[in-house]
C-alpha cells in the first residue's frame, strides 16, 4: 500500500501501543527482520510494525530512562544490525524514523555515538538514504549525519562511506536549478521560488552544506584527495559565491545550528578543497627571459655579479613593451587601470586577511587548526598599511613614518568600509601598502611560483605599493630579504645606498637603525623607474622611493601621477641559506654514522656522540652569526641554463667547501658549550633549530636528537657534562674533524632537495587555499 494514505490511517498508526522491548532479541528481532525484508510487494502491516517499533524506541531514547543506562540496553545488537536495512527501506517514513533513531542515539552520549559509528554499515545506510528522492527524508538524514559526526569515530566512518561526495553532489543538484544569488537571498527568507517554479527551502541547502562542511573540515588529506576532482571543480565556484555573498551584509538573527556551522566553517572548507588543486604557473624559463634577458649568460652574470651584493636595473620599459612581454601584460591586466578609483577598487575590494604561516610549519592542517579566523577581514599592520613619510621638524634630513590608522591597534576592516577610508587617505598623500599579493591574485601567484623555482627557493612573496602624486610612503630603510621592484603604472624615483649593512641580515632578525640619508646619498644609485622597469635591491641595502624629486633632480623631472609597483621578495628561510645547508649536511653525515654507533655497548658513550653532533649544530649557528657567507642563499636547486649549469654547480660546491673549512677552523667547544649550557636562562636560544625536526632520523631513541624540544637536550647535556666535561670536549672535536673530512656532498644535496619540496608543498597549499578565498 502506498504511503500517501489518509490522515485517519496515519493517526491510528501513531496511537498504537508500542511493542514490548524487554525481550528484544528473542521476540522482536525476528518480527522486525521479517518486516524489513518485505521489499518485493507492498505490505502495509510490515510498514506499520516497523513504524510503531521505531517510534517506541525513539520515545525510549528521548526520555533517557534511568533503567537503561548502557548503550546496549537502548540499542540492542539486533537493532544496530537492522538499522542499515531500515535506512534503505522502500518506505520514506521508515527511513525518516530510522534516521531519527540514529540522531537521538548519537546525541544521547559519546559512548552511544561511537557504538553506532563502529558499525560502518550505518554510515553507508545514511549515505544511501540521501538518494531517497524525498526532500524531507534527506533533511532528516542530513541532521543524522551532523549528529553522528560529533564523535571522531562517526566522522571517520561517514568519510569512509563517501558521504562528502554524496553531500556535494546533492548540494550541486539543488543549486543547479537556481542562480547563486537566489541561494543567498534564500538564506534570509523562509523559501525562494526557483526559476522553474519549484520552492527551494533555504534550510535544506544549509543542512547539506553544514553536514558537508563539518566532514570536510575534519577530513584528512587522504580522504579529500579521493573526492572526484570534477565534482570539486563544479562545487567550488558555488561555495565561493555563497560565502562571499554571505559576508556582506552579514547574516543576523539566525541562530540555527546549521547556519552557524556553515558560515564559520565555509572558508576552511573552500581552503581545504582548493589547497591541492593544480594552478597555472609561469615556467621558470619564461620568468628568466622576462627579467634577465634571452641569453642564459645574463642570468649567470646577475647571480655572480649582483645577487646579494649590489643593486642593478634589470630591464627597461622599451624592452618589455616592444616584445609585448606576456608576464608583464599578465600583471598589469590584473588591475583595472582606467582611473585612480578603478585601480584602488581592483586592489582593495573583496580581500580577506592572510594569517602568516610559521616559517617551520610543514603541516597545513596544524595551521588550519590554529587559525579559527580564516576568512576574516583585513587586519591593519598584518595585511595592509596606510603610511607616509613626513619631515621631522627639528632635523632637516630625517623623516618619520605616519600612519593614517592606529598602527598599534591591529584593527579589522569591515567589507567596503576600509576601501572608502583608504581612498580618503590616498587623497591626503598616504601610500597604501598591501602584503601577501601572491595569496590574493592568481596572476601574481603564477609569477612568484616561477621565480621561486628559478632561484631554487620554497616561495617568493609579493607586496603592492600605491603612492599618490608628490608623496613618499616608507622612510629610508633596508629589508631582511632581496627584492625585485617591478614598476607597473606611473613613475617613481628611487635612491639606493652604496653602503649596505656589514653583514647580510637574516630573515626576521631585528632591523638596525640607519644613519641619515644625507650621509648616504653620495655615490648611491639614483633613478626613475618607468612602467615595466625592474630594479633589484639586495637585502641589507638601504633605500627609499617617492613620486617626486625634491633634492636629487631638476624641477622638470618631477614625477606626476600615481605610482603602482610590485615588490617580489626573495625571503631566504633558515634551511635554504648556506648555514641551513651546513646543518642538513651534518644531519646526513650523522645518520650515516649511526650504524657504527650501534656497535658501541655503552649508552653513555653513544649519548656523548649524539650530543657532540648537537653541539656542532650550535657551533655552526654561532659561526654564522658573524660570517656573511653562511647567510647567503644556497642556490644548488636553482634552474640554470644547461650549458652554464655545470660551471655554476661547481661554484656552489666550492662555496660549500669554503664553509666546511670555516667550520673546521672556527668551531670552538668552550664558547659553544657556554652558550648552550651556562646561558640557560635564555630559554629561546635554541629555538632556531626546531626546523631540523623535519629531517628524518632513524634508530632507537638514544641515538636521536630531539630537535622538537632542544631545552630537554640542554638539560641532558648538563647531566652528561657533570660526569666528564673533558670527555665531551674530546668527542666534540673528534666529531667535528670526522664530519669535515668525510661528509658526502651529494647526499646532502639530495636531502636539501627533499626538504625544499616539503616546504614548497606546504607553501603552495597555503597559497592555493588563500587564492580560493579571493577568487
Amino acid at each position: 500500500m502506498d504511503e500517501t494514505r489518509s490522515g485517519h490511517k496515519r493517526r491510528r498508526d501513531s496511537s498504537s501501543p508500542p511493542l514490548d522491548v524487554a525481550s528484544f532479541d528473542r521476540n522482536v528481532f525476528p518480527l522486525l527482520l521479517a518486516a524489513a525484508s518485505s521489499r518485493t510487494s507492498p505490505n502495509q502491516h510490515s510498514r506499520s510494525v516497523l513504524r510503531r517499533f521505531l517510534r517506541s524506541r525513539l520515545a525510549l531514547i528521548s526520555t533517557r530512562p534511568s533503567s537503561c543506562t548502557t548503550p546496549k540496553s537502548l540499542l540492542p545488537n539486533g537493532l544496530i544490525a537492522l538499522l542499515p536495512l531500515l535506512l534503505t527501506s522502500r518506505w520514506p517514513s521508515v527511513v525518516r524514523l530510522s534516521a531519527d533513531v540514529v540522531r537521538s542515539a548519537a546525541l544521547y552520549s559519546i559512548e552511544m555515538n561511537e557504538v553506532l559509528a563502529l558499525n560502518g554499515e550505518i554510515a553507508k545506510g545514511l549515505v544511501l538514504a540521501l538518494g531517497n528522492g524525498r526532500r524531507q527524508v534527506a533533511k532528516t538524514v542530513c541532521n543524522a549525519i551532523l549528529d553522528l559526526s560529533i564523535s571522531q569515530a562517526g566522522r571517520e566512518q561517514l568519510c569512509k562511506a563517501l558521504s562528502v561526495e554524496r553531500l556535494l553532489s546533492l548540494f550541486y543538484q539543488e543549486v543547479q536549478v537556481n542562480r547563486v544569488l537566489a541561494v543567498h537571498q534564500g538564506m534570509r527568507k523562509e523559501a525562494v521560488e526557483c526559476s522553474k517554479g519549484r520552492p527551494m527551502n533555504e534550510s535544506f541547502v544549509a543542512l547539506i552544506l553544514a553536514a558537508a562542511v563539518t566532514l570536510i573540515n575534519s577530513s584528512t588529506e587522504d580522504f579529500l584527495d579521493r573526492i572526484p576532482s570534477e565534482l570539486v571543480k563544479r562545487c567550488l565556484p558555488l561555495l565561493q559565491e555563497i560565502w562571499k555573498k554571505s559576508r556582506c551584509p552579514l547574516l543576523h538573527g539566525n541562530g540555527q545550528r546549521c547556519w552557524h556551522i556553515m558560515k564559520n566553517g565555509l572558508p576552511t572548507t573552500i581552503f581545504k578543497l582548493s589547497m591541492n588543486q593544480n594552478l597555472a604557473t609561469w615556467n621558470y624559463d619564461k620568468i628568466r627571459v622576462t627579467m634577465f634577458g634571452d641569453a642564459g649568460s645574463e642570468f649567470v652574470t646577475f647571480v655572480s655579479k649582483y645577487w646579494e651584493k649590489s643593486p642593478v636595473l634589470l630591464s627597461e620599459v622599451i624592452k618589455n613593451l616592444e616584445k609585448e612581454n606576456g608576464v608583464f601584460r599578465c600583471l598589469i591586466n590584473s588591475f583595472n587601470h582606467q582611473s585612480t578609483n578603478d585601480i584602488l577598487d581592483s586592489v582593495l575590494m573583496k580581500l580577506v586577511s592572510c594569517q602568516p604561516l610559521a616559517s617551520d610549519e610543514l603541516d597545513i592542517n596544524c595551521f588550519l587548526n590554529e587559525n579559527s579566523s580564516l576568512g576574516s577581514p583585513l587586519i591593519y599592520g598584518l595585511d595592509i598599511r596606510v603610511v607616509k613619510a613626513q619631515q621631522v621638524p627639528s632635523e632637516s634630513f630625517k623623516k618619520k613614518e605616519v600612519h593614517f590608522f592606529d598602527s598599534s591597534s591591529g584593527i579589522l576592516f569591515s567589507e567596503g568600509d576600509y576601501a572608502t577610508k583608504c581612498k580618503k587617505a590616498f587623497q591626503d598623500g598616504f601610500t597604501i601598502a598591501l602584503r601577501g599579493m601572491e595569496f590574493r591574485f592568481a596572476e601574481i601567484a603564477s609569477i612568484t611560483r616561477g621565480l621561486a623555482d628559478l632561484f631554487g627557493q620554497p616561495s617568493v612573496g609579493a607586496n603592492l605599493y600605491i603612492t599618490p602624486p608628490g608623496s613618499q610612503g616608507l622612510t629610508f630603510h633596508y629589508d631582511d630579504h632581496c627584492v625585485f621592484v617591478w614598476q607597473l603604472f606611473g613613475q617613481k624615483y628611487w635612491f639606493v645606498s652604496s653602503s649596505p649593512t656589514s653583514i647580510l641580515p637574516r630573515l626576521y632578525e631585528p632591523i638596525s637603525s640607519l644613519p641619515s640619508i644625507e650621509n648616504e646619498k653620495e655615490g648611491g644609485l639614483q633613478m626613475f623607474l618607468n612602467e615595466g622597469d625592474i630594479l633589484y635591491i639586495p637585502r641589507g641595502c638601504p633605500h627609499e622611493a617617492h613620486t617626486k624629486n625634491d633634492a636629487y633632480k631638476p624641477q622638470q623631472e618631477l614625477c606626476s601621477g600615481l605610482s603602482l609597483h610590485l615588490t617580489l621578495s626573495m625571503e631566504v628561510e633558515p634551511p635554504f641559506a648556506w648555514e641551513g645547508f651546513a646543518h642538513v649536511a651534518l644531519h646526513c653525515w650523522h645518520e650515516m654514522q649511526k650504524e657504527a654507533s650501534d656497535c658501541i655497548p655503552s649508552m653513555e658513550a653513544r649519548r656523548r656522540k649524539v650530543f657532540s653532533v648537537f653541539l656542532l649544530h650550535v657551533a655552526i649557528k654561532l659561526i654564522a652569526d658573524d660570517v656573511s657567507i653562511f647567510r647567503k642563499a644556497c642556490l644548488i636547486a636553482a634552474k640554470f641554463v644547461e650549458h652554464h649549469a655545470d660551471t655554476l654547480r661547481l661554484n656552489q660546491k666550492a662555496n660549500f667547501l669554503k664553509i666546511i673549512n670555516i667550520i673546521d677552523v672556527s668551531s670552538n667547544f668552550t664558547e659553544t658549550f657556554e652558550k648552550t649550557v651556562v646561558q640557560e636562562a635564555n630559554d629561546n636560544f635554541l629555538e632556531w633549530m626546531r626546523w631540523l625536526r623535519h629531517l628524518p632520523q632513524r634508530g632507537v631513541e638514544d641515538v636521536k636528537i630531539d630537535f622538537d624540544d632542544p631545552s630537554r637536550m640542554r638539560s641532558e647535556l648538563i647531566e652528561l657534562s657533570i660526569k666528564g666535561n673533558e670527555e665531551m670536549k674530546d668527542e666534540f672535536f673528534q666529531t667535528k674533524s670526522r664530519f669535515c673530512r668525510s661528509l658526502v656532498y651529494e647526499e646532502a644535496c639530495r636531502m636539501f632537495q627533499v626538504m625544499l619540496e616539503k616546504y614548497r608543498r606546504t607553501r603552495n597549499q597555503y597559497m592555493n587555499g588563500m587564492l580560493a578565498l579571493h577568487t
